[in-house]
């Protein structure tokens, strides 16, 4: 009792400091933030990994900037804000935050073989907030349960409350302890506490994928086969009330680069996997051979099988475009209007943040705001949200767009399913070959494209051919556009070529590479690899 007592004090002081503090309440501000620096004894040939994660906090993403370092360590980047927010900076094995404002500028002093607490040095624009998040006294960051296996271990079996509990708990006990650091700054100890607070609450609505994967752990199953286990599974009615003692509509939560993981999901007791397809088979006029397809699907999925041809199920998303809005519309209604009871508030800041991500859809396929789109973004009050969607809506709209890099459209060879790998290798046969299996719908594809994307002036283009494959789950019209910014050869292949494909690398997701040597041959299938070990790779074949 007296625990509670004290964390509703702490939560209160939270919001009462905010008097106290120094930090405005962030306001739209599109511009763009100045990063400069010196890196200590910098080398070029290290191959550092050095790069920074500009985030939209309406998308949930981040993207991902790659700052030029010269020979003597020194570097200048200009990051693209809408509003007074964290960065995410990747540097070495270093990851960390840093708070910056747009049209300002942040220096920063880099040594990396000094230890924690002393490896970055900051001047300029929130200086001493930036120098203080890096003292290893402050706790900014807790670790989702799913990727710890000591963690796992020791949730298997237990109720959803315990995890709650056990989750809030933790959050607790860091928040006593940052309120305790006075050698801190008030502006410093609250962001500290409200980093901790978005990352509780990714574990919070993680429960059920929690519980499934230490269950998945201990009992040493498939994925297929842990998430049939749990398919039936419900949170208790009233678990999501733990939202009414979280900061999630403090003042300065917009500042947090983590603040996207207030609504990692609709806060639904149960979400059920297969939502989607039923919704298919209620509503769609699908053919036949989709019906059959889809129940294929459901059978596999509750006996816990893997399921081979899911590259055309996502295809459905796509073709089914009406009924999948829809489907989302009702989604996001109900997940407005539980929130709206919960916090007692529907215009509150993460009931924005609910309507404001409902505009995902649109935007990542590089369109403009549907009607319906349009008419849950007028129930927005918070003007960040605001100035980001008419931002991005008018960037959406139909215009003339500068190609500035070499791609091409080509054809897929006329041949049998299971020669057109061999008839697409055939045409750099002699030259290495890099090629990408992706989707326009897979952040995580985008993503690593850009990653790679350097490699090709490094390494030279005449020496590798890129290559990039893509099935009919992307819609034609995003790929259209995407694909001017990518150099390389593009296929749009169609059914039946991507699924051959699908089946032949047995492939369960996206993205996944090959490289071809010279002879064109097969020399490495892989998943993911950074860009310093995918340079190694390739010109490890070109050297051959």
């Amino acid at each position: 009792m007296n625990m509670n007592r004290l964390f509703t004090c702490l939560c209160l002081s939270l919001l009462f400091n905010l008097v106290q503090a120094q930090l405005p309440i962030p306001e739209y501000q599109k511009g763009k933030a100045i990063l400069s620096g010196t890196i200590a004894n910098y080398h070029p040939n290290d191959n550092l990994i050095f790069k920074i994660g500009a985030p939209n906090i309406v998308m949930g993403t981040a993207e991902t900037l790659y700052p030029t370092v010269e020979s003597d360590g020194s570097f200048t980047i200009n990051i693209p804000l809408y509003h007074h927010t964290q960065v995410r900076m990747m540097i070495g094995n270093a990851d960390l935050v840093i708070l910056l404002s747009p049209e300002k500028e942040t220096n920063v002093a880099i040594n990396l073989s000094n230890p924690p607490g002393k490896q970055f040095v900051f001047s300029g624009q929130y200086a001493t907030i930036n120098n203080e998040w890096c003292q290893p006294e402050l706790i900014t960051k807790i670790p989702p349960v799913y990727s710890d296996g000591d963690l796992l271990d020791s949730i298997v079996g237990i109720s959803a409350n315990e995890f709650k509990k056990r989750c809030i708990n933790q959050y607790k006990r860091y928040v006593t302890h940052n309120s305790a650091q006075l050698q801190f700054s008030e502006d410093t100890r609250t962001l500290a506490n409200l980093s901790c607070a978005f990352d509780c609450l990714e574990n919070l609505q993680a429960t059920h994928y929690c519980l499934q994967t230490a269950y998945q752990k201990k009992e040493n199953i498939t994925r297929e086969q842990a998430f049939a286990a749990f398919l039936d599974v419900y949170l208790p009615d009233d678990f999501h009330n733990y939202l009414k003692d979280f900061p999630v509509n403090h003042p300065l939560a917009l500042y947090c680069y983590n603040y996207r993981n207030v609504v990692m999901d609709l806060y639904d007791t149960h979400k059920d996997p297969l939502a989607y397809e039923k919704n298919l088979l209620k509503n769609a006029p699908l053919t036949k051979e989709e019906q059959t397809l889809i129940h294929q699907y459901e059978t596999a999925f509750k006996a816990g099988i893997s399921f081979q041809q899911e590259s055309e199920l996502m295809a459905l998303s796509a073709k089914y475009f009406k009924e999948n809005d829809q489907f989302r519309w009702e989604s996001f209604s109900k997940a407005k209007e539980r929130l709206s009871n919960i916090i007692q508030d529907s215009t509150s800041l993460i009931v924005d943040y609910i309507r404001a991500i409902y505009m995902r859809s649109s935007f990542y396929n590089l369109q403009p705001l549907t009607p319906r789109q349009e008419l849950m973004a007028s129930e927005i009050t918070n003007p960040i949200f605001l100035g980001i969607i008419q931002d991005m809506n008018r960037q959406m709209q139909p215009r003339q767009q500068t190609i500035t890099k070499k791609f091409t459209i080509c054809e897929a060879p006329q041949v049998p399913e299971k020669e057109l790998l061999t008839a697409l290798i055939a045409r750099h046969k002699g030259k290495v070959q890099f090629i990408d299996f992706w989707a326009t719908w897979c952040g995580g594809c985008r993503q690593i494209i850009k990653e790679y994307e350097p490699l090709k002036k490094k390494i030279g283009e005449d020496k590798v051919a890129f290559i990039y494959l893509t099935g009919p789950s992307s819609i034609k019209k995003t790929w259209d556009i995407l694909i001017q910014d990518i150099a390389g050869e593009h296929y749009w292949l169609n059914k039946e070529q991507w699924g051959y494909l699908w089946n032949h690398f047995q492939m369960t997701g996206l993205p996944m590479y090959l490289i071809i040597d010279k002879k064109g041959n097969i020399a490495k299938q892989f998943t993911h690899v950074t860009a310093k070990e995918l340079k190694k790779l390739l010109e490890l074949e070109v050297n051959r």
